[in-house]
């Protein structure tokens, strides 16, 4: 697959940042702890916010440990999250979605019966183009969208030609399969179609949403894919997964850039701010928050959205969101610049209401 190495890769970590890791008095020289938040602040955030990008399992079950989809739906009920968007790599989202959903209604009306106020947080889901549904297959597309609640197709992840061009590298050895989205900058047919299939979905009269995020593809694919939309003013938004972890990080530059073609660029709590059972990966933390702050001075919050992309092991929903909500009001965000990114611009991408 030919790239353009233009915009292969954001490489964001020089050698000051590389030699201010490695600081034996990193406490006491470069720690900035932000300014003190009042727990009031984060339980107002958390009311009504709508993360478009949650892990749980059996979803993903190949990760033992993961929070249930069940668990996590409970808990994001208690502090009264609007709804949830979850994702799984291997097959639909949204069927179960639905099946959750039904229980969780039950489970208010028998809350109901007994005097107890209870307001379930609602789920929806989607399908990742990766191999177990066929890769970039407009039938896998269609039939998802045909079960509803389906407000997200994502490009491939673990099946993403560049992710295992990625790995294969850092093995020393070559890679021959994987799945991509375009080459020597022209999408393949199967591509174009599912963005006639979006374009037509979201055509509709009742409000409707379903979104396009680039996921796990290389940059330059993804400079393709919003080319593409953009020359056919195509009514599909186009969603950059997790825009600071390492595999899909882009410059300042490239940000804004994206953000011109109409890209909505995604900050996920799990690449910004440490979390428990994250072990040896390393968050790139000053870059994160300096790159929200500087990308909402430059262009405002009208293309960018938060979430948490949580469900790992050890990585529970409500106290990743609180620390991230947490962090962004040290680090300067202002409070309504939260609000807008969590609830406003997912609302947006996905017409849920």
């Amino acid at each position: 697959m030919e790239t353009n190495d233009k915009h292969m890769l954001g490489e964001v970590i020089d050698e000051n940042e590389i030699r201010k890791r490695g600081s034996k008095v990193w406490p006491y020289v470069h720690f900035k702890p932000g300014t003190p938040v009042d727990p009031s602040e984060i339980d107002k955030l958390m009311d009504g916010m709508i993360d478009i990008h949650v892990h749980g399992a059996p979803a993903g079950g190949w990760l033992a440990g993961r929070p249930t989809v069940v668990h996590t739906t409970m808990e994001a009920s208690y502090e009264k999250v609007h709804a949830l968007v979850f994702k799984d790599h291997n097959t639909m989202s949204n069927n179960f979605a639905q099946m959750v959903n039904e229980s969780f209604d039950i489970i208010k009306q028998e809350k109901a019966a007994q005097d107890e106020e209870f307001t379930p947080t609602k789920l929806y889901g989607g399908i990742v183009l990766n191999y177990p549904v066929g890769g970039l297959n407009p039938a896998a597309v269609d039939t998802c969208l045909g079960y509803g609640d389906c407000v997200e197709v994502w490009l491939p992840s673990t099946s993403s030609r560049y992710q295992l061009d990625a790995i294969a590298a850092e093995k020393g050895v070559t890679n021959n399969t994987g799945v991509y989205v375009s080459e020597n900058g022209t999408l393949l047919p199967e591509m174009k179609k599912i963005l006639d299939m979006m374009a037509d979905y979201n055509n509709n009269s009742m409000g409707k949403r379903v979104a396009l995020s680039a996921c796990h593809v290389s940059n330059a694919e993804k400079f393709d894919v919003l080319h593409y939309i953009k020359d056919r003013d195509m009514d599909i938004d186009v969603v950059i997964d997790h825009i600071t972890q390492e595999l899909t990080i882009a410059s300042e530059e490239e940000c804004l850039e994206m953000m011109d073609l109409g890209a909505y660029l995604e900050f996920a709590e799990t690449s910004c701010v440490p979390w428990t059972g994250m072990q040896d990966w390393i968050i790139n933390f000053d870059y994160s928050f300096n790159l929200i702050k500087n990308l909402i001075a430059k262009k405002g919050t009208d293309h960018l959205v938060l979430c948490s992309d949580s469900g790992q092991p050890s990585h529970e929903f409500v106290p990743g969101w609180r620390s991230f909500f947490k962090t962004l009001l040290a680090q300067g965000v202002a409070f309504d610049d939260i609000r807008t990114m969590s609830v406003d611009i997912p609302r947006k991408l996905t017409g849920i209401k």
